[in-house]
């Protein structure tokens, strides 16, 4: 069964899937084979690889799809896993090849970290919105063209990242009566550097 259970994950039609916990529904499907062969599975002798691939595959599609349903994303997998009973207990870690074999969940690992990621700069960026609201310390307030108080970067933030549409520059800086060449040349060496810094406090990472 062990030499078997080998040549499956060799199989090029064998079922995959992007999910993090893909080992896990593989592992319940090996552990099923490994009960089932011997009273379930009845080939035709001539296709008996296209019909054990069939077999295998409708079992380890439920499997997979389980994984969806119950969003068991923050399970953690282990290969010493045990399959098999007492008599011929393995692990998954065993059973794989040493040569030819690409672990199936790297690209749904990577899938998983970049989703975390965008959660958390999703968390940032409202945490983010909070502080150009609040402006707690009053960095954003005082942060202004000289003699233009209104034209501090809490109101400029609010104005063109946090409104929807946001305010054109031409029209703020004829609201507030300033030049607007000013205005855009304090937003830009001001403002926009005085908010990735908050951001940065606040744990963003950026990625240069």
């Amino acid at each position: 069964m062990n030499l078997l259970l080998r040549e499956i994950q060799l199989l090029p039609g064998l079922g995959k899937s992007s999910h993090p916990d893909y080992l896990d529904a593989l592992n319940n499907t090996f552990e099923w084979v490994n009960r089932q062969m011997c009273q379930d599975f009845n080939p035709d002798r001539p296709l008996v690889q296209k019909r054990l691939l069939q077999w295998i595959n409708s079992y380890l599609y439920w499997r997979i799809k389980d994984l969806y349903l119950q969003g068991k994303s923050d399970r953690t997998y282990s290969l010493d896993a045990p399959i098999g009973d007492h008599q011929s207990e393995t692990s998954l870690l065993e059973l794989l090849p040493t040569t030819g074999f690409q672990i199936p969940t790297r690209s749904g690992i990577d899938g998983y970290i970049e989703q975390i990621e965008r959660e958390q700069q999703q968390i940032i960026g409202l945490k983010l919105e909070q502080y150009v609201r609040e402006d707690p310390q009053e960095k954003l307030r005082n942060c202004h063209p000289q003699s233009y108080p209104d034209c501090n970067c809490q109101l400029l933030s609010s104005r063109v990242l946090l409104k929807s549409p946001p305010d054109k520059f031409t029209v703020l800086a004829k609201e507030l009566s300033i030049n607007y060449q000013t205005l855009k040349s304090h937003w830009e060496r001001k403002c926009r550097p005085l908010l990735q810094e908050i951001a940065i406090e606040l744990g963003y990472k950026s990625e240069s």
